[in-house]
C-alpha cells in the first residue's frame, strides 16, 4: 500500500512559537509593572509630565504613588532644557522641573505664551549658619566693635556680626531676604515679589539692622569652610551646606520660608488643559499637607513646601 507519510509540526515552527508565546507573556509583565507605577503611556486618564531629576522627580513620585486618586495615570519623563517648549507644542501636558523666575525667562526667551503655573509645590531653601553662634535670641552682646573690647555674654549671634552672603546677585537678595525672615533686617519691601526689582535687592535696600550686621557679598564657592569658619553667620544653599557636613534641620540658625517664595519650584500646564479635574487632583496631591511631613522626614530642611515655614529662631 503506497500513502503518504504522516509529518509532525516543523521543528523550527515549534521553536518559532514558543518564542513568541515567551515574548507575549514577558510584553504582558512589563504592562503590568509600568500600569502599577505610572500607567500605561496612553488612555483618556493619563498624564504625561516632563519632571527634573532628583528631588522634584522623587516628590513627584511620592504625591503619585501615595496622594493621587488610582482613577488617573501619570507618565513621568525626564524634563530636558526644551520641555516647556515640548509641552506647548503638545508633546506632553505638564512640566515640573524648574523655579518660577527660571519658567519666566525661559518662556519670554522663546517666545512661548500658552503656559502658565498651575501650582507651586516646593523650595530649594537658603539657610543661616554659624560656626561659633548657636541661635537668634535677642542679645547685648557685642562683637567686632573696632574700639573695645569684644563683649559676649551668651551664644546668640551678637550685634556687629560680619554676615556672608553669596556676592551673586540672586543669591544676595536671598540672602537678604533671609535675614529679614529672620528678623535681623528691615527691607523696604516684603518677602515674595517677583519683579526683577525684587530680585535684585542690594544693601540699598535696607532700612534697618536690628543687631547691626556688617553684611558682606562673597564668591562661596571659591573658600567655603575658611568662609564658614571665619565669618559669625553665612547663607548657604543646601549644596553648600551638605558639603560642610551641615543638616538645615539640625544647624541652621533659620531657614529661608516657603510661603511666598519667588524661588517655588512649580507645575505648569498648557492652555488647552485649563481647568482638567485630572490636573486638579494632581495639583491637590502636590499641596497635600502630608507632602510636606515627607520632605521633612526626607530632606531635613534642604528642601520645603510652599506651605511650610522652615525657621528656627
Amino acid at each position: 500500500m503506497t500513502g503518504v507519510p504522516i509529518r509532525g509540526p516543523h521543528p523550527r515552527g515549534i521553536l518559532v512559537t514558543l518564542i513568541a508565546m515567551l515574548l507575549t507573556v514577558v510584553a504582558a509583565g512589563c504592562g503590568s509593572e509600568t500600569a502599577v507605577e505610572y500607567g500605561s503611556s496612553d488612555g483618556g486618564d493619563n498624564l504625561v509630565v516632563y519632571a527634573g531629576k532628583g528631588a522634584d522627580r522623587d516628590i513627584l513620585e511620592y504625591a503619585v504613588k501615595n496622594l493621587l486618586g488610582k482613577q488617573i495615570r501619570v507618565t513621568i519623563k525626564d524634563a530636558g532644557d526644551d520641555a516647556n517648549a515640548k509641552v506647548a507644542g503638545g508633546d506632553g501636558d505638564l512640566v515640573f522641573y524648574q523655579h518660577a523666575p527660571a519658567f519666566e525667562a525661559d518662556t519670554a526667551d522663546r517666545g512661548i505664551t500658552d503656559l502658565s503655573i498651575v501650582s507651586r509645590v516646593n523650595v530649594v531653601p537658603y539657610a543661616l549658619y554659624s560656626h561659633t553662634w548657636t541661635d537668634l535670641h535677642d542679645t547685648e552682646s557685642w562683637v567686632n566693635t573696632g574700639l573695645v573690647a569684644d563683649s559676649v555674654t551668651d551664644t546668640s549671634l551678637p550685634h556687629g556680626a560680619r554676615v556672608a552672603l553669596p556676592s551673586t546677585a540672586t543669591g544676595f537678595a536671598r540672602g537678604l531676604y533671609l535675614l529679614q525672615s529672620a528678623g535681623l533686617v528691615s527691607l523696604d519691601r516684603p518677602f515674595g515679589g517677583t519683579s526683577a526689582q525684587d530680585l535684585t535687592i542690594t544693601k540699598a535696600n535696607v532700612l534697618d539692622s536690628a543687631r547691626h550686621l556688617d553684611v558682606i557679598g562673597l564668591s562661596l564657592d571659591d573658600f567655603l569652610k575658611s568662609t564658614y569658619e571665619s565669618y559669625d553667620a553665612v547663607a548657604l544653599n543646601p549644596d553648600q551646606a551638605s558639603s560642610l557636613g551641615l543638616v538645615p534641620a539640625d544647624d541652621a540658625l533659620a531657614i529661608e520660608p516657603g510661603p511666598d517664595n519667588p524661588y517655588a519650584h512649580v507645575v505648569v500646564a498648557p492652555t488647552r488643559l485649563a481647568g482638567d479635574p485630572r490636573v486638579l487632583e494632581l495639583t491637590h496631591a502636590l499641596e497635600d499637607p502630608r507632602l510636606a511631613g515627607y520632605l521633612s522626614r526626607t530632606y531635613r530642611g534642604a528642601n520645603i513646601t510652599v506651605a511650610a515655614a522652615g525657621n528656627r529662631g
